[in-house]
């Protein structure tokens, strides 16, 4: 597999100008930044590589989801080295195992979300953790039509080709 490129050389920053990266500022400690909604009580675990931490914008009918973060400042999944991106799945999944000890939800999902049009709003990397009951609402998702397994096979061709 390919490894990630870099900012500049590959994937453009969709950050605004002056840019004050409330991950970062949480990774830091400093909370130096007024708009930063994060405080220090937020904060559930850190390593040398990442952060969880309570966000500060809750998903109803339940808040309380957790945002995995590389602590070093990443804007997208494309740029994740490889201990990083590890790292941040093996906390997720045991920030994932917390949150079902801890509230005993239904389930969980996690979600991650890329640039502008992949909903992306904070831009530094974050892997969201989310406790989900029995018909939540989160997601109204329409049932989806079967793809014919010839597109199938032709999106896998494509997609094998570029690894």
């Amino acid at each position: 597999m390919q490894q990630p490129g870099t900012v500049d050389e590959v994937w453009p920053s969709h950050a605004p100008e002056n840019y004050q990266c409330p991950f970062c500022d949480m990774a830091s400690g400093d909370f130096a930044f007024p708009d930063n909604l994060c405080e220090p009580g937020d904060l559930v675990y850190s390593d040398d590589l990442v952060l969880a931490f309570i966000a500060s914008h809750g998903f109803d009918p339940e808040p309380g989801h957790v945002l995995v973060t590389p602590r070093e400042h990443f804007e997208l999944l494309y740029q994740l080295p490889d201990d990083v991106a590890a790292r941040l799945m093996i906390v997720t999944r045991d920030i994932a195992v917390a949150i079902k000890k801890a509230w005993r939800p239904d389930g969980v999902t996690t979600r991650q979300h890329n640039e502008p049009a992949g909903s992306q709003h904070v831009w530094h990397y974050h892997q969201h953790v989310l406790p989900r009951w029995d018909n939540d609402g989160l997601y109204f998702t329409p049932k989806r039509p079967i793809v014919d397994p010839a597109v199938r096979a032709r999106k896998a061709a494509e997609l094998r080709a570029v690894l």
